[in-house]
């Protein structure tokens, strides 16, 4: 039986990747809401049935893919960790999360920078904030360190999508140990040529 249903499943793969890749290829000029099942289905040279038996519509479609995508982010970047113990963990679990962009560019762009609703990327943030040193469990209330971890979360967030847009010319594993360094360390300290964490 499971012979019989590869050549189906082949077929649902393709079908959903070229029903995939032309929606990436519109979203590059217009938003979401601007997009119709008609105009996506004769991209992909699709009938519209089609499109329906497996998404109710566009946001559904979207959705469904940041489901599949949050499933790899669970399976390669977060794996069994649950804390860091050393800085070194620390760069081990970034470099996972800089490849998991690399490798899956086209989503995690218009995730970080297009998606309105911004499920993905909330799932994403939350499992970071999840295992990252957590600033809001070491310093008291009324300390402004306390938000050092935010801080920290939305400047990656920033800094990785600059690097994800300007070709990730630099390797995943460099980037990694810049992050750490500017975490564990501070960006003046980083800045002024001292490391702690080496590649």
């Amino acid at each position: 039986m499971t012979e019989g249903r590869r050549p189906e499943d082949r077929r649902v793969k393709r079908t959903k990747k070229a029903l995939r890749d032309c929606l990436f290829r519109l979203l590059e000029t217009k938003t979401a809401d601007e997009i119709t099942v008609k105009e996506l289905t004769a991209m992909a040279d699709i009938n519209r049935s089609t499109f329906y038996f497996y998404y109710r519509d566009i946001d559904d479609m979207i959705m469904q893919i940041q489901d599949e995508i949050y499933s790899v982010f669970e399976r390669d970047v977060i794996m069994t960790a649950e804390s860091f113990g050393t800085a070194n963990d620390f760069v081990q679990y970034l470099t996972r999360y800089l490849r998991f962009c690399t490798e899956n560019e086209r989503i995690v762009k218009f995730v970080m920078s297009n998606d309105p609703k911004n499920n993905l990327a909330k799932r994403i943030k939350s499992a970071l904030l999840r295992v990252i040193p957590d600033s809001t469990k070491v310093f008291r209330e009324g300390d402004p360190k306390r938000y050092l971890t935010a801080y920290a979360v939305a400047g990656f967030w920033e800094l990785i999508l600059a690097w994800m847009y300007e070709g990730m010319v630099i390797e995943p594993e460099e980037m990694a140990v810049f992050l750490t360094n500017v975490y564990f360390y501070g960006s003046r300290f980083v800045l002024s040529g001292r490391k702690e964490v080496n590649v």
